[in-house]
């Protein structure tokens, strides 16, 4: 059995933790929909099938794939800061 670093697995741990607050946004987003007058379904459906998705990324992605947690890291660690930016402007 392959052994790997303290680096390769905090760095793991982290993408994990990343796709782990997509799918949070999604949850809140579905949440937000819903508790609209008029929901719009199809986007609701759409958020969930994402979620989904996000879970399932997540349950297959290994601690030796340095290629993926790299680009999980990159990818959706800028969209979760982007998330987070426009939600503070508008709190502001």
């Amino acid at each position: 059995m392959k052994q790997w670093t303290q680096t390769e697995a905090v760095a793991y741990e982290c993408a994990r933790e990343v796709i782990t607050d997509l799918m949070a946004i999604q949850t809140g987003q579905i949440a937000e929909e819903s508790s609209k007058p008029d929901p719009d379904a199809a986007r609701i459906e759409g958020l969930r099938a994402e979620r989904s998705r996000l879970f399932l990324e997540r349950a297959d992605l290994r601690v030796n794939d340095s290629a993926e947690v790299a680009r999980i890291r990159a990818e959706y660690g800028a969209l979760v800061r982007s998330w987070r930016a426009d939600r503070q402007a508008v709190a502001a």
